[in-house]
């Protein structure tokens, strides 16, 4: 089930990692949400998208950290990441304040 929330610039981020299962393979990490058996990959950048969110953050200071760390332009980046961070909120891996 979708969230009916959209993400924006300026939504506070914040990891939900209640009923998660999480373990590390190479640069992925392997997520299962245990109430759901969802099983769940976030690949190299995912990973540092996850990593970034541990404490509270904007979006946007998540994608100034991301154009600041990769090259990329940053129209680019913030479309790129405002979709990733939605289908991570639909997923119930992010909770919003």
């Amino acid at each position: 089930m979708l969230n009916d929330e959209s993400l924006t610039l300026e939504t506070v981020l914040q990891k939900n990692t209640q009923n998660l299962l999480i373990s590390e393979v190479g640069d992925e990490l392997v997520m299962m949400d245990m109430e759901k058996g969802n099983y769940i990959n976030l690949n190299k950048i995912g990973r540092i998208i996850w990593e970034q969110i541990e404490n509270q953050i904007t979006v946007i200071e998540l994608i100034n950290l991301l154009t600041n760390r990769f090259d990329v332009q940053k129209d680019e980046c913030t479309k790129d990441t405002l979709e990733y961070l939605q289908k991570m909120y639909d997923q119930n891996l992010l909770s919003v304040k």
